[in-house]
């Protein structure tokens, strides 16, 4: 006996070109839900355009059974954007992401459905778990896959416990995320949901991707280059380094200028050193952190936390300038360096775990 189901769910589809699939996967998403007990659903179908006649299709359909709704977006196109602007209009408790393609099988909603309604927040419908896997792929393909998810789990916060952090197949608690905070790019919209979030509670349940029923593959050669960029949008290790970057040319800068003008290298040093802490506080707030909402402290607080934080790193390049200029003999602004060096992962563990310490 198929076991009966709560209603309150969304399904999300992002459709481009899909004319040879829409018209059965919404027949089978309806089929599966109300086989199990679940006839007040709604199917958000976001086409972005579509000159092969998909949203026609999904118009007629729409017109027939109330539950199917249709988003055409003329000025915008892009999976993770559409997958937004599905979110958006969502009006159920529960949103189901899902690609029209069967890569996605759609029998596997029900039991993503009935995970969430455990008191998850997210759950993924995972390749990378026990039982899990991809049909039909080359070993290059799912090497780069892997990898991709490897970079995600190293630099991305809320990615780090998710093993198939950047599947297209999953269902989210509407009310656990800010809609309002996500920046998606190219195709990797749970990524950009995990990165944008902290303290979700996140399950995967295993599937099988398959190859696509019908159709071509949107993959490009510039998924790789809006993979990298999105990710660096979403990590803040890498933010933190390029906003140190910038500080580094802050602090050498400094004191070169000074060394050239006859200031003695220790004050050189501590005037680099200070600016340069000034410079990345602010940057850090206003780049860094900035999704970190319900920040613990005020902004005065954290200025003088991330002094006290920065210590660490500061007390190390200074003392790293003294004893390479003294028993090494090379230039202190070498010397500062290699302090900046050995003093940059101390601070930003501190500066993340402290500084801008959330609310919990």
């Amino acid at each position: 006996m198929t076991e009966k189901l709560a209603c309150d769910l969304s399904v999300v589809i992002p459709t481009y070109n899909e004319k040879d699939n829409i018209k059965l996967l919404l027949s089978r998403i309806t089929e599966i839900l109300e086989g199990h007990g679940c006839k007040g659903f709604e199917i958000i179908v976001i086409d972005d355009n579509s000159p092969d006649g998909t949203s026609e299709i999904v118009k007629e359909l729409s017109l027939k059974d109330n539950r199917i709704k249709l988003i055409v977006r003329t000025n915008e196109r892009g999976l993770a954007t559409a997958v937004k602007e599905g979110l958006k209009h969502a009006t159920k408790s529960y949103v189901v992401v899902m690609d029209a393609d069967f890569q996605h099988p759609p029998e596997l909603i029900p039991r993503l459905y009935q995970k969430a309604l455990e008191g998850y927040d997210v759950v993924v419908a995972s390749r990378y778990v026990l039982g899990g896997g991809v049909e039909g792929w080359s070993n290059i393909r799912l090497l780069a896959s892997k990898a991709g998810c490897l970079i995600a789990r190293m630099l991305v916060r809320g990615a780090r416990e998710v093993r198939d952090n950047m599947s297209g197949y999953f269902i989210v608690r509407k009310s656990s995320i800010d809609i309002e905070r996500l920046n998606p790019r190219g195709y990797k919209i749970l990524l950009e949901i995990l990165g944008r979030h902290n303290n979700l509670r996140i399950s995967e349940i295993p599937y099988i991707f398959r190859n696509r029923r019908a159709g071509k593959s949107k993959i490009s050669t510039n998924t790789l280059v809006d993979f990298l960029i999105h990710v660096f949008n979403v990590s803040e290790p890498l933010k933190f380094a390029a906003v140190g970057a910038s500080g580094v040319l802050v602090n050498l800068g400094i004191m070169w200028f000074l060394l050239y003008y006859g200031v003695s290298k220790e004050l050189s040093s501590l005037t680099g050193i200070e600016a340069s802490i000034i410079s990345n506080f602010i940057l850090n707030d206003k780049f860094t952190f900035q999704a970190r909402e319900e920040k613990k402290y005020g902004f005065l607080a954290r200025l003088m936390f991330y002094h006290l934080s920065s210590s660490v790193s500061a007390i190390t390049t200074f003392l790293t300038m003294l004893l390479t200029t003294e028993y090494l003999g090379i230039h202190p602004v070498l010397g500062q360096f290699t302090g900046i060096l050995l003093g940059f992962t101390a601070n930003y563990l501190l500066s993340s775990r402290v500084v801008w310490l959330e609310k919990p």
